[in-house]
């Protein structure tokens, strides 16, 4: 069986609220950013995943497990 990925990292995005950590992740991820009535665009709520397999390589993969926090403090 094949591996999917050879190394797997988690970046956690952090910022003040509202300056567009969701949207600069949907980008990333989805290839566009969200519409302006998108829920993407509505306040994070705790914490949303994304994720993202890249071939740095021919042949090796990483995934990529990206965090979108809240913006808030009490987040850490």
């Amino acid at each position: 069986m094949e591996t999917i990925w050879i190394y797997q990292f988690r970046l956690i995005v952090i910022g003040d609220s509202t300056v567009g950590k969701s949207c600069l992740l949907h980008r990333f991820t989805q290839g566009r950013f969200p519409g302006l009535r998108s829920p993407a665009c509505d306040p994070t709520v705790g914490v949303d995943f994304f994720s993202r397999l890249l071939e740095i390589e021919p042949g090796k993969r990483i995934k990529l497990q990206l965090w979108d926090t809240a913006g808030q403090e009490r987040f850490r």
